[in-house]
């Protein structure tokens, strides 16, 4: 695998406990926006408007896509590979490297790896990457 993909699938595994905060906001966002512009419109045409713009905002939508997609991988896999991202990727404590998950799910580095990478390929496949 390519080290964008690598790259871009680790900042999405790193936002991914933070994805519901990240929805929330964006969705208040355009609400507060949408708030600015009814003054000039009715209250239905108002309601279809922001029902419109929630939907079809493509941030929302990526953030909804990618943390189901996430949640289903790591539904998906073996108790194993999900400590070893959770532990790599989605604990706030950033100083892990792959020795020290190794060590910690009693696995070689090598095998560390092996396993991640089959997740990684896994998550690129169902994110269409």
């Amino acid at each position: 695998m390519e080290k964008w993909k690598k790259d871009y699938l680790k900042g999405i595994l790193r936002d991914y406990p933070n994805m519901e905060d990240y929805y929330l906001e964006r969705k208040e966002k355009l609400l507060l926006h949408n708030k600015r512009t009814r003054q000039q419109a009715n209250m239905d045409t108002k309601n279809k408007k922001l029902l419109i713009s929630i939907s079809l905002d493509r941030q929302l939508v990526n953030l909804e896509r990618n943390q189901k997609i996430i949640t289903m991988c790591l539904e998906n896999t073996t108790a194993e590979t999900k400590e070893i991202i959770e532990l790599l990727y989605m604990k706030n404590n950033q100083k892990v490297n792959l020795d020290l998950v190794a060590d910690q799910v009693f696995l070689s580095k090598r095998q560390v790896m092996r396993l991640r990478d089959a997740f990684f390929e896994e998550l690129a496949e169902h994110l269409g990457i």
